[in-house]
């Protein structure tokens, strides 16, 4: 009589391939970079809130890379648009206009190595921009009273809030697009990360531009005042 020789259990997965659930698809190791990336994008399109929510309490590898990845996607963009505003003019080839299609072409070959610069340099912009944002915003937080999280969960706010570069896409209105959303993305995620109510985060993420307004708004009028004390001499 043969016995029944019982199937070993299958193997356990390895860990960093196991899906943590609830877990932020760019964050989730048991998810493809590619695909956790635009699934993040969209998450953070259409529930940010709950993507906020979802990002880990620790770390700043992947929320930096995913910054950066933005602002390599929003440095493309421009150029890319670039480009095609000054193609009509290069491919223009009347000899009437050979010495302004040389000057273009020099035009061009600078601001291409000027592109490739930007994108070899854009780690350490990236770094040092998130670095002096956050320690701002955290700052403003303090001001209000919230911040309870501490300085590193502000910077995650602020990597994630970056989803908002991919609006850079869009021709013509992708600018003021991009940061109508990187500030509501902010307040969202400063009120979800830090556990404090919407009209604080609001006014943390809002009181550094109304603090710039204003100064710009005092500067200009002490300059029209001069000009008009100046103009009125005369």
């Amino acid at each position: 009589m043969i016995e029944d020789t019982p199937f070993p259990p299958p193997l356990p997965a390895p860990p960093d391939t196991v899906p943590t659930p609830g877990a932020l698809p760019w964050e989730d190791p048991g998810v493809g970079r590619f695909e956790g990336f635009f699934r993040t994008i969209g998450l953070f399109a259409t529930k940010p809130d709950d993507a906020f929510s979802r990002m880990a309490p620790a770390g700043f590898g992947r929320p930096f890379v995913y910054a950066l990845i933005m602002a390599w996607i929003e440095l493309a963009a421009g150029m890319a648009y670039w480009a095609a505003a000054q193609s009509p003019f290069m491919l223009m080839g009347f000899p009437e206009l050979r010495n302004q299609l040389a000057e273009a072409a020099i035009g061009t070959g600078v601001m291409v190595a000027i592109g490739i610069g930007l994108f070899v340099l854009m780690p350490l912009l990236v770094l040092i921009g998130l670095a002096i944002h956050a320690c701002i915003l955290h700052l403003m937080l303090l001001i209000v009273g919230e911040g309870r999280r501490g300085l590193a969960t502000t910077a995650r706010v602020i990597c994630y809030s970056h989803t908002s570069d991919v609006a850079n896409l869009v021709p013509l209105c992708g600018g003021l697009l991009a940061l109508v959303w990187f500030v509501a993305l902010q307040i969202i995620g400063v009120a979800r990360a830090h556990e404090c109510s919407y009209g604080k985060a609001a006014l943390a993420v809002l009181l550094p531009i109304l603090l710039c307004c204003s100064c710009l708004a005092v500067t200009l009028t002490f300059c029209g005042a001069a000009l008009i004390g100046v103009l009125g001499n005369r």
